[in-house]
């Protein structure tokens, strides 16, 4: 039966320069850098530990149209490893890196067939001198593509057994993602082709599990806390009588998670590190040599509340953890601490009491369920402010938003009145 096995991946955005980063921790920025490439390498390296037909790259190799020629070498010098071992690479170019960006006289290795923007083009791979599978693709010219590019691809008159589309684009609604060659499943789902092999989100996602399979592979190194998780491609195979088969291999040296680490009854403010390091262990997909930046989530009843609320106390915190992390090979960089923790309270305690804290806590609780009584006390307040940039930051005030103020403003004076 003939069969191709071949790796899909996208949005490499090698050479992100991590900007705003750099100004306060050149040295995370540089490890992200570098991260971008040597994830690149462990794609290479699996294309050759696993034996792959071709490589397919959906576009943004790059993530900027002004790439230093230090990154386009090393990109070509990656491909060189595969074309020395008789593996081609089929690629296109997308929004971050369209092809009237890219060096004329740059000389790609063999057996590497970037497409052109003009029209869509097809290449056949051959094994055994036997025709296997036409690959269809077409390259951004400029970074905005209005026009949805899906539709112009179509089979050969004479297609080979298998047929593959790369396309770099956004299946959305029409007017959402205008620069970025939008387009509808039903555009790419009835053309015929086995796999459409996508770019340009980072997300991961398997749009049609059926055939044709349509697949975005995100990216395959995060760059923020908008894009975590694990990341990485997929290794592809494909029959001219099956649904593709699909497996997913992380390649990220350094993955970005939100995490929430629950303190209720915790008294010790000495096990936090353990707590971490224990919710790190946790994360889905973890792996030993991977580092990770973490943005933690501290919830629970705990009578370390008030140490935790304390100013200061978060940013010592941070500093205390993070010292020395960059210096290892694999390490733990905390970004962000937030404390969404309660004083350990009996609530219903209070409750049955007299005093001022139960009668104060029966007012709080009367506007919790009251969304006319929060917006009758939100324009009171905005009454007596002064400045104009308040007044408005009140007034936006979404309606979770307003419950996550009022929560905290609630724990934060029965904590202080029950101390007390």
């Amino acid at each position: 039966m003939i069969t191709v096995k071949f790796i899909h991946t996208a949005d490499l955005h090698l050479d992100t320069p991590f900007k705003g980063l750099s100004n306060w921790n050149s040295d995370l920025a540089s490890k992200l850098k570098d991260a971008t490439f040597k994830s690149f390498r462990k794609i290479i390296d699996l294309c050759v530990k696993e034996k792959v037909d071709f490589l397919v790259i959906s576009g943004d190799i790059f993530d900027s149209d002004n790439k230093s020629l230090a990154a386009q070498l090393k990109f070509i010098s990656e491909l060189k490893r595969l074309s020395e071992r008789g593996i081609p690479t089929y690629f296109i170019c997308g929004n971050h890196d369209p092809l009237s960006t890219w060096l004329e006289d740059l000389q790609m290795p063999e057996n590497v067939f970037r497409f052109n923007s003009s029209e869509v083009e097809n290449v056949t791979y051959q094994k055994d001198n036997s025709p296997i599978a036409d690959i269809h693709g077409i390259s951004f010219q400029n970074k905005v593509v209005n026009q949805n590019l899906a539709r112009n691809y179509q089979l050969k008159s004479n297609p080979s057994p298998i047929s593959i589309a790369i396309l770099h684009g956004t299946i959305g609604i029409p007017g959402q993602h205008e620069n970025y060659a939008p387009f509808k499943v039903e555009d790419v789902s009835n053309k015929g082709f086995d796999y459409w092999a996508l770019g340009h989100i980072h997300k991961r996602q398997i749009v049609n599990e059926q055939t044709p399979k349509i697949v975005y592979p995100g990216n395959p190194q995060g760059r923020d806390f908008g894009e975590t998780g694990p990341k990485g491609c997929y290794i592809v195979e494909i029959n001219e009588n099956n649904i593709p088969k699909l497996k997913f291999e992380p390649t990220q040296l350094i993955s970005f998670e939100d995490v929430q680490i629950d303190l209720s009854g915790e008294d010790k403010i000495d096990k936090l590190p353990e707590r971490i390091e224990e919710v790190k262990t946790n994360i889905d997909g973890y792996d030993e040599n991977t580092s990770y930046c973490l943005r933690i989530t501290l919830k629970g009843r705990t009578s370390l509340h008030s140490l935790l609320n304390k100013q200061g106390e978060i940013d010592q915190l941070l500093e205390h953890f993070n010292e020395g992390q960059l210096n290892q090979t694999n390490f733990t960089w905390i970004d962000k601490i937030e404390v969404k923790t309660q004083p350990d309270i009996d609530i219903e305690r209070v409750k049955k009491g007299t005093d001022f804290p139960a009668e104060l806590l029966k007012t709080i609780e009367g506007y919790e369920n009251n969304p006319k009584r929060i917006e009758e006390l939100i324009k009171n307040v905005e009454e007596d402010l002064i400045s104009y940039q308040a007044k408005r930051e009140l007034a936006e005030l979404s309606e979770s938003e307003q419950k996550e103020i009022h929560e905290k403003a609630k724990w934060m004076l029965l904590d202080q009145l029950i101390k007390e």
